[in-house]
């Protein structure tokens, strides 16, 4: 019994890693916000990077694949007003590809999604 308890632990230790280094590196906006571990886990984080390029668990993605993926995820939680979606936007992004990805979001019924900052130090 030990050993499976073991066992269960490395693995669920190993997945949260592979969580952490699937998503690309992103420099986020510094705004206090909501903090991390109040907030619920997503099940969809989004990378939108400075040059408007969108990537999802560090896979380079279209606008098409991207609407594939929040379909099927959508479908996976019981629909797209229950899907809880991170938008990880690079601060030097400009506005414009923003606007389109919340476009694209509200296209495809996502109404509702978070917007990720880094900690300034002092979040609420």
């Amino acid at each position: 019994m030990i050993d499976v308890v073991l066992q269960l632990i490395i693995f669920f230790m190993y997945t949260s890693q592979f969580a952490a280094l699937s998503r690309t590196a992103v420099d986020l906006p510094e705004q206090p916000g909501q903090l991390e571990n109040s907030a619920p886990e997503a099940d969809l984080v989004i990378d939108l990077a400075d040059d408007g390029g969108l990537s999802v668990a560090g896979e380079r993605v279209d606008q098409a694949r991207l609407a594939q993926i929040v379909s099927v995820e959508s479908l996976r939680v019981g629909g797209a007003d229950r899907l809880r979606v991170l938008v990880r936007a690079d601060r030097g992004a400009v506005a414009a590809h923003l606007n389109t990805l919340a476009l694209e979001l509200r296209a495809a019924e996502v109404l509702r999604w978070r917007l990720g900052t880094a900690d300034t130090g002092g979040g609420s």
